[in-house]
């Protein structure tokens, strides 16, 4: 007859039920010092959007390398998953930086390949017409007037 003031032992934990626990201590504990973490490492701090992707996007990685952690002491786990997030943040930020739109005036007398006057500008107005910037010698370039010179007469007609 089996007594009924006596609890049966729990089951055995499997190891994945104990990573299942270990993520959500972690997750619990650590959610809002990553959530600030991540939100002093984004440039616009308004953005909470984007800080809630990137702990949601931290907290995948740790749940996915959880086995892999070495750590014994609160201090050190945090560390593991604050250097998790740091690189999630740094991540996001290099593929951004790699597919930014960026200004490609080239026209501009900073990105040319010779000396030129930067009073000219590079399109100048002049009393006939727009003209080149002035090359070293105060020439105009001949290619781009040939080329101006072209678009003007297609724009007539």
């Amino acid at each position: 007859m089996a007594n009924s003031a006596m609890p049966a032992a729990p089951p055995a934990m499997t190891p994945a039920q104990q990573l299942n626990e270990r993520f959500a201590t972690i997750y619990t504990d650590y959610l809002p010092r990553v959530t600030a973490l991540v939100g002093s490492r984004i440039f616009n701090a308004d953005d909470k959007h984007l800080t809630d992707d990137l702990t949601a996007e931290a907290f995948t990685q740790v749940w996915l390398h959880l086995h892999k952690c070495t750590a014994t002491t609160d201090a050190q786990t945090f560390s593991w998953v604050a250097t998790i997030a740091r690189r999630t943040v740094a991540g996001h930020f290099r593929l951004k930086k790699n597919t930014m739109e960026r200004p490609a005036d080239l026209g501009d007398w900073q990105y040319a390949n010779r000396p030129m006057d930067q009073a000219a500008g590079y399109y100048t107005p002049s009393g006939n017409g727009f003209r080149t910037a002035a090359i070293g010698n105060g020439d105009s370039d001949p290619d781009m007037d040939e080329a101006l010179r072209r678009a003007r007469q297609t724009v007539k007609r």
